[in-house]
């Protein structure tokens, strides 16, 4: 991967970096101004649905930017485009897909389709 690619990856790491600690720290002020329960036994339970689908959420969000946050030191190290499970080279082409891939696509399928 030649260093122009690499920049434009880096910076759409940090973008997607900023936008998921925006997102995740926005979830977590709605999550905590709910904290006030008013209304009945229906309001409360929608409540705490609501309060366990922000907490998905931001699971979610925080396992990407781990990731994310793992390619940026990858990319500081060199070592970024590598995949993890076999050591060839990552397609440039889903690197700009998802630049914050750790798998190939064959270790990536592997992966999640385990042979029994």
């Amino acid at each position: 991967m030649n260093k122009k690619d690499l920049a434009e990856i880096k910076k759409l790491l940090i973008e997607k970096k900023a936008e998921l600690l925006n997102k995740t720290n926005n979830a977590q002020r709605d999550i905590n101004s709910d904290d006030i329960n008013v209304g009945d036994e229906i309001d409360t339970a929608r409540q705490n649905s609501d309060k366990e689908m922000f907490f998905e959420l931001v699971a979610g969000d925080k396992i990407t930017l781990n990731a994310v946050n793992d390619a940026l030191a990858k990319i500081e190290k060199n070592t970024y485009g590598t995949c993890e499970c076999c050591g060839e080279e990552i397609p440039a082409e889903r690197l700009k897909a998802i630049p914050w891939t750790r798998y190939c696509i064959k270790c990536q399928e592997e992966a999640e389709n385990p042979k029994r």
